[in-house]
Order: structure tokens, then C-alpha cells, then sequence
């Protein structure tokens, strides 16, 4: 066999027909990304029901209790089926549509030197970490009442209602702490310092 013809074997063997003359071999094929995150199985949106239930408020003055509501308000409640445990809470508030059934006492609670509505119309408050508490729950979260946010624990009693849940507790906070006092309203004089927050809120699947 002559030179030339060994030279020609050798080519056809280091190039097969499968890889045609100036084509390059295939690249490998790129690993597949991995499947994106997925919302955790289990877990429901539970919203306030209707315009149901009640948000209200108990305030000392002149030693007497003074009690207004919040009837314009939003819940939202994330719920694990399966570990019945709560994952997220969420609660908006127009602060503006208070009532305590005086109109001049609510004009000056929403006045610039206690809640100062036209400025901060709505407090909100949001928490994402539970606690077990006997048969109830204590939500730790942040409050933000007048511009200012401070951490808030929550007690809340959840429990299985007709038309699905029902959000319950009772909570003080101190007024003075979010600023609603500003001027002779700082003095707890006539007016105390704490007030007591009370909820019960029918929720529904959403």
C-alpha cells in the first residue's frame, strides 16, 4: 500500500461521516436550571369576612374608661392546614374612620397632637414568627402606629368557625411610646398611658 493511500485511510478514520467536513462536534447540552421555589403545601389565605367582627379600643380618662372601635380595618392570616399553626399575620387599620360615639372627643383623638390622621391615616402591623401559648398563639411582630414601628407581641386565639376561622385577643400597648400624646397630651394626668386593644374577626378562605 502506498504512503499516499495510508495517508488517506487515516483521515477518513479521525473524521466520520457522522461529523461532515467544517462542521465542529455538538456541545454538550447545558445542565437544566433547577425548578423554581414553589409556596410552601399546606398553607392558606384566610381574610376578614364581610365587614364582621371588631377592633376596639379602652382609654382612661378623668378615671374612667373611654372605649371607641375601628370599623374600617383588613386581616389577613396565612394558616398551615396540616401543623394548624399560623405563618403570617397582616392587619391594616384606617385610623381615620375611629369612632366613640362623641364627636368632639373623636375629632381631638384624631387631631395633630394625639393621632394625627391627616398625616398617618393607617397604622399597620405584620408578623411572620408564632408561639404556642397553651391552646392559643402569641404572634411576634411590629406595630406601626403615627409613623413610628415598635415590636408588638400579639396574644391570639384562633379557632375553627362555620364559615372558617375566628381571629381573638386582647393586647395593651402604651400611647406615649408611638407619640400619640404630643404637647399637655403628654401628661398622663387625665389621660392615661396605656390602652387596650380587643379584636375578634371572622375569616374566611381566600
Amino acid at each position: 500500500m502506498t504512503n499516499y493511500m495510508r495517508m488517506l485511510m487515516a483521515s477518513m478514520v479521525l473524521c466520520p461521516a457522522a461529523c461532515p467536513a467544517g462542521e465542529s462536534p455538538a456541545k454538550p447540552a447545558e445542565p437544566a436550571a433547577p425548578p423554581a421555589a414553589t409556596a410552601a403545601q399546606g398553607t392558606t389565605r384566610y381574610t376578614r369576612y364581610g365587614s364582621g367582627g371588631t377592633l376596639t379600643f379602652t382609654f382612661i380618662q378623668a378615671d374612667a374608661a373611654n372605649t371607641g372601635g375601628f370599623p374600617k380595618f383588613s386581616t389577613e392570616l396565612g394558616w398551615d392546614e396540616k401543623a394548624l399553626t399560623p405563618t403570617r399575620l397582616e392587619v391594616s387599620v384606617q385610623v381615620a374612620a375611629l369612632e366613640t360615639q362623641d364627636k368632639d372627643r373623636d375629632d381631638i383623638l384624631k387631631g395633630e397632637d394625639l393621632l394625627n390622621v391627616a398625616k398617618f391615616p393607617t397604622a399597620k402591623y405584620t408578623a411572620t414568627s408564632f408561639a404556642k401559648s397553651g391552646a392559643d398563639f402569641v404572634a411576634s411582630g411590629k406595630l406601626t402606629l403615627r409613623g413610628v414601628t415598635r415590636d408588638l407581641q400579639l396574644p391570639l386565639r384562633i379557632q375553627a368557625t362555620a364559615s372558617g376561622l375566628s381571629l381573638s385577643g386582647e393586647v395593651s400597648i402604651k400611647r406615649l411610646d408611638y407619640g400619640v400624646g404630643q404637647g399637655d397630651w403628654k401628661s398622663t394626668e387625665s389621660v392615661g398611658d396605656e390602652v387596650k386593644l380587643q379584636y375578634k374577626v371572622p375569616l374566611a378562605k381566600n
